[in-house]
């Protein structure tokens, strides 16, 4: 088995009330970046590389009594809110016009007090647990953190050599280390089909497995109708229901995250050692929006807003300790797996009048049926192979998950319909067979 050294991003937010003199270092910084965005802004043709370089001298005539990488810092700081901005004009330019009308005649602003620090402003001493940060030539600010006793500042210290990034601001340090671990690249793979209500796993080694995802779907569908009903109750008074709606809003957010990590967990379980492959769905939700979709549209826009498949992938980014492999997700769920057909849209199709959605799909060309979230990981798999390997999967794996992946009359509430996952799942609505061996293979 080939392994590769690697490097990973694990941050330690220590809470630290920052000292006076930095804390007025952090308010120059600030108002560096406040002055610097108007005249950047008015130079769009200018790269950020040439605006930093003509705003060196400035800054250096500015903030004397500063070092001049604290220049550097505010450069950096400038051109991280001018990228947040432009990325808020885009999402803004393709969900919501009349934002962006708004967001374009206004101008960014730094409002917190935070600045990242270059290397050379802070040096750090294991031995007495001592952060020194420059503030000019021969004035440093030291900060005893022998206090700290969070057992992973230590563990993720020593790990990365105490090499590390530190951001401030004003009740907090952050210590970003760059904790270095192996990463194998082993000679399976699994597919990875993520839908709202589960992620369905196809291996190279003839194995299909799912994870459910109706818990956290469950719990969004109950807040979803809690605010539903606060904006009943305070229909008149608009600032009151959005100050309401905020505070269920976090608390969706706090109760999500949690189930989120004990999913992900389940899903790496079930993986193991296996290169994950997973569709890039980085702008999906996003093209899917600007469709119509008829009478579904309300609907589904609303499941797409709150559907978590990019939270979920940051987490399985961050504790995977496979390769992942991220392919085009497009036609992924109309593909036949077993001849690349074009699959028919599943019972129901778009169309609730005609009837609930069910989880088969038909091939045109082969007249297979299928459990189209089984058939949409065998064909993530495929496409992760051909990349990874150059290579299909093996016949004998290959046999196995389409069999697996046949669709079948359900014979009642069997052991089948729970996944080994060992979450207890419900039928879903609309089904009226079952996927056989998911998650018994």
């Amino acid at each position: 088995m080939d392994e590769r050294p690697s490097e990973s991003i694990r941050t330690v937010v220590v809470p630290h009330l920052l000292e006076p003199a930095l804390i007025r270092v952090l308010l120059d910084i600030r108002s560096a970046i406040n002055q610097l965005l108007p005249d950047w802004r008015a130079h769009p043709e200018e790269s950020r590389f040439d605006a930093a370089k003509r705003s060196y001298p400035t800054l250096r005539r500015r903030y004397p009594h500063l070092a001049a990488a604290w220049a550097v810092t505010a450069a950096n700081e400038t051109s991280a809110v001018l990228r947040a901005w432009d990325r808020s004009l885009r999402r803004a330019r393709r969900q919501d016009p009349v934002r962006f009308e708004r967001l374009q005649r206004a101008l960014p602003c730094r409002r917190r007090l935070k600045a990242s620090l270059l290397h050379n402003l802070f040096r750090w001493d294991p031995n007495a647990c001592r952060l020194s940060v420059l503030l000019r030539v021969g004035m440093h600010i030291k900060i005893d953190l022998s206090y700290v006793g969070s057992p992973l500042f230590r563990k993720y210290g020593e790990a990365s050599g105490w090499r590390f990034g530190l951001t401030l601001t004003p009740s907090a340090l952050l210590f970003h280390f760059r904790v270095p671990h192996p990463v194998n690249t082993p000679s399976v793979d699994a597919g990875v089909d993520l839908n709202f209500r589960s992620a369905d796993i196809a291996t190279s080694d003839g194995v299909l497995q799912r994870v459910d995802l109706r818990l956290i779907t469950r719990l969004q569908e109950r807040m979803v109708r809690k605010r539903q009903s606060i904006q009943r109750q305070i229909a008149k008074d608009l600032r009151h229901q959005r100050a309401v709606m905020r505070r269920y809003h976090h608390r969706q957010t706090r109760r999500v995250t949690p189930l989120l990590h004990q999913v992900t967990n389940e899903l790496l379980d079930q993986v193991g050692e296996r290169t994950l492959v997973f569709e890039d769905l980085s702008n999906t939700t996003e093209s899917v929006l600007r469709r119509g979709w008829g009478r579904e549209g309300p609907i589904l826009r609303r499941r797409l807003t709150a559907w978590t498949h990019g939270r979920l992938a940051e987490i399985v980014r961050y504790k995977a300790r496979t390769p992942i492999v991220w392919v085009n997700p497009e036609g992924t769920s109309s593909e036949c797996p077993r001849c690349g057909g074009q699959l028919a849209l599943p019972s129901g199709g778009r169309d609730r009048s005609k009837g609930p959605m069910t989880r088969q799909t038909v091939c045109g060309d082969c007249g297979g049926a299928w459990h189209r979230d089984a058939a949409a990981a065998i064909v993530i798999l495929t496409r992760g192979r051909r990349i990874l390997r150059g290579a299909a999967v093996p016949p004998s794996a290959r046999n196995a998950l389409l069999e697996a992946a046949t669709w079948r009359p359900r014979e009642g509430n069997r052991a089948s319909d729970v996944p080994s996952s060992g979450l207890p799942v419900e039928p879903m609505k609309g089904d009226d067979v079952t996927s056989g061996r998911l998650g018994s293979t």
